[in-house]
């Protein structure tokens, strides 16, 4: 591990235990509304977490760009690609990509395709094509946004997450989480690639020094285009939840009761975190969400689950 990824692994940990206290103070201070104490250890917390997204974000901005490494292997994957294969393969990876980046930071599809601002950050490009097998380079900005995290680096770890997962509720999690625009994306790049015959492995040393890996055969793409392809997932329809704050978690869901005492789940991603901070316990909201409805063809069951919109 590198100097630079240790630092930026000990700062994420920093940020993560940071962000424990600051809920323990607001569920204190919920509790005990004019206690200045409370007010006050939860204002040096905040200020701290700012200090700490100040440091990752320098910290990440020094890397700028990560390469990942898309490895093709079949007969006639010896270093060289037919273009109208490479055309498919490089769009339908950028398009996965760019996607999941949109929809982990605002919960939505794109009304008009990704926005330039989107492509723009992320900056995906081929940036090379290595010899023996056919490898595939792709480079990525991974600078962090105003609180630290990296849309680029988000995408690419909920994707190897889809990738990788063999558990059909773990991916249909996964897909809500995406958007169902980057599940088709990869749907439609492993048919591709299953078509032709050719197995696939995706490599990514990330910032934190963790390694992704995936595949490696062509039994690799098969299997996981076989578990996205039975997915059946239907057009989000737009909903807003109204109620009171009933319970907030860490790990990406908020309850909101309604008058009627129902209790509804709402998800959000990592990157919506800072709209999430701003709520508190019985705080009466109306939020934007996006009802999620799946279908498993294999299970023959249907789920339903709310994601959480934000605007920038």
């Amino acid at each position: 591990m590198t100097e630079q990824a240790n630092r930026i692994d000990w700062l994420e940990r920093q940020l993560a235990q940071v962000r424990q206290f600051i809920e323990r103070d607001k569920l204190r201070l919920a509790e005990s509304p004019k206690k200045f104490s409370i007010q006050l250890s939860l204002d040096s917390w905040l200020s701290h977490q700012d200090e700490l997204q100040q440091d990752l974000r320098q910290a990440k901005a020094a890397l700028m760009h990560e390469v990942v490494e898309l490895r093709l292997i079949g007969r006639r994957m010896d270093g060289s690609i037919p273009l109208r294969l490479l055309t498919k393969v490089a769009e339908k990876f950028n398009s996965a990509v760019a996607h999941a980046a949109y929809h982990l930071r605002h919960g939505s599809v794109p009304k008009k395709g990704i926005p330039e601002g989107v492509s723009e950050e992320i900056d995906l490009r081929l940036s090379g094509l290595s010899f023996g097998s056919t490898r595939l380079m792709f480079a990525g900005n991974i600078a962090p946004d105003t609180v630290g995290d990296s849309l680029m680096e988000g995408a690419l770890e909920q994707i190897f997450d889809v990738l990788s997962s063999p558990s059909q509720e773990r991916i249909r999690e996964l897909v809500r989480a995406i958007g169902a625009p980057a599940a088709r994306a990869l749907s439609d790049l492993l048919a591709a690639l299953e078509k032709q015959e050719i197995g696939a492995e995706l490599t990514w040393p990330s910032p934190n020094s963790t390694v992704y890996h995936w595949g490696g055969s062509l039994e690799a793409v098969r299997s996981a285009h076989s578990r996205l392809h039975v997915l059946q997932i239907e057009k989000p329809i737009a909903v807003t939840v109204e109620g009171r704050v009933s319970q907030l978690n860490e790990t990406g869901a908020l309850y909101v009761r309604d008058d009627r005492d129902a209790k509804t789940k709402v998800h959000y991603n990592k990157q919506q975190y800072p709209h999430i901070q701003k709520l508190t316990l019985g705080m009466q909201v109306s939020l934007q969400a996006l009802k999620h409805t799946t279908r498993d063809e294999v299970a023959g069951r249907e789920y339903t689950t709310y994601h959480l919109v934000t605007e920038d």
